[in-house]
């Protein structure tokens, strides 16, 4: 029994709405089959570009924004106004882009300010600029439970440590944590970071990165690699 109701009852009830839900995620994929595309249920993608291999978990939100190849976003996670680069590992329960108030006005609502708002507004035309973008670069890690701020800008091969708020620039392969995010190490000796970015791993094609995916297992070997084929 589920709350007095037998469940097979309970099944048959909910069974049009999990219909619903799965006609949903497959008009997305249909929508986005040649990217192929992998996503969870109840995911929310409206006015943003798509790369290929791309994974979005359950819940996800996407909204105004970009994710590149090989990116993947785990469950209730809410991306706006931010463009993600390649193999991008993003963790569960993540915000991205929390829209601003002014501090420098009588009030802080956005009754006076916006007029874009599904509640009532006075404003005739918005007069704050609410939503700045975020630039992640490429082969990025955010933690769970992380929050960036607007206008924040997080280089390659970065890491967030789970559950820190960043309100700042991140570095290439810096290490941040905490609340608010700071410094707290960088994750590869500061010599070797030109030399990997440089590379552009990231954009290599599809058979290269499967005949070629051991070189990112030693450093000597990848960075022997490319010296030779540069």
């Amino acid at each position: 029994m589920v709350f007095g109701i037998n469940k097979k009852y309970f099944s048959y009830i909910l069974k049009p709405y999990l219909i619903y839900v799965h006609y949903k995620r497959n008009k997305l994929l249909n929508k986005y089959k040649d990217k192929s595309l992998f996503l969870g249920i109840y995911v929310s993608i409206k006015d943003s570009l798509i790369g290929y291999h791309v994974y979005l978990g359950s819940k996800v939100r996407l909204k105004n924004s970009e994710i590149g190849n090989h990116s993947y976003v785990n469950a209730n996670t809410i991306i706006n106004h931010t463009k993600i680069g390649k193999f991008c590992s993003i963790g569960p329960d993540v915000q991205f882009g929390m829209g601003k108030h002014p501090t420098n006005l009588i009030s802080t609502h956005p009754a006076f300010y916006s007029n874009n708002k599904v509640f009532k507004t006075f404003a005739n035309k918005n007069q704050f600029k609410e939503y700045e973008e975020i630039v992640l670069g490429n082969d990025v890690w955010i933690g769970g439970n992380v929050i960036i701020m607007g206008g924040v800008n997080i280089g390659d091969g970065a890491i967030v440590a789970a559950g820190a708020i960043v309100t700042k620039n991140v570095k290439p392969y810096e290490i941040v944590g905490g609340i608010p995010a700071k410094h707290i190490k960088f994750r590869i000796d500061k010599k070797l970071i030109n030399k990997i970015r440089s590379t552009k791993w990231w954009d290599k094609d599809e058979k290269w990165l499967e005949e070629n995916y051991k070189l990112f297992l030693n450093h000597k070997i990848f960075f022997k690699y490319f010296e030779i084929n540069r």
